[in-house]
């Protein structure tokens, strides 16, 4: 029987739907997906929008949204921007990356309890993680969204300060085809690019 929780815990249950759809997105070589990112704070009366698409190669990815596009090479992250033709680049530190739709599919794993919540209307799987230590992170509440076939359709980021960041996936396919030179920013094919060093 499954039972429906008000606040995360280590649930049985949804560690077994968590650990299914990890298994999935684990089992492609690589994956490309394009993704809404909204903005809410009723508060502030914010609600912003933007679109964004995301590759994807174990701990490799290029992210493009809101104009810059990003590459993570496995060792240094390159931020360019087309528009005033200037690149910035620092070493990758995994520990210091923010939630996002390379590292969201294994969070659970490490420093979160979990609950399974009521059903969303389309009967999809709706569960809660919570850090163990509450005020260590920005944010006090992740709820992901996950369908019978273990597929991630959202999931928003409750921040402490009232922000809500929600992410809805518009599209994920399989690009077994990208290579490890997909991932890199090469210099000599922006000649004109200002390097802005943080290394």
């Amino acid at each position: 029987m499954v039972t429906f929780n008000s606040s995360a815990q280590f649930d049985p249950e949804a560690e077994l739907i968590l650990e299914s759809m990890s298994k999935k997105y684990k089992s492609k070589s690589a994956f490309m997906s394009t993704f809404q990112q909204n903005l809410i704070n009723e508060i502030s009366t914010i609600d912003e929008s933007i679109s964004g698409t995301v590759y994807v190669k174990g701990d490799k990815y290029k992210l493009e949204i809101a104009g810059q596009t990003i590459f993570n090479d496995g060792q240094d992250l390159w931020s360019y921007s087309e528009e005033i033709m200037e690149v910035t680049v620092s070493t990758y530190d995994k520990e210091e990356q923010e939630i996002s739709l390379t590292n969201i599919w294994d969070l659970y794993k490490e420093g979160y309890k979990y609950g399974l919540n009521v059903p969303d209307a389309q009967g999809n799987w709706v569960i809660d993680l919570e850090p163990i230590e509450r005020g260590v992170e920005a944010f006090y509440k992740i709820r992901m969204v996950i369908s019978n076939e273990y597929d991630l359709k959202s999931f928003r980021i409750f921040e402490e300060s009232g922000n809500q960041y929600n992410y809805t996936i518009t599209k994920l396919i399989d690009r077994s085809d990208l290579t490890d030179d997909f991932f890199t920013f090469d210099l000599a094919k922006y000649p004109e690019v200002e390097l802005i060093d943080f290394r």
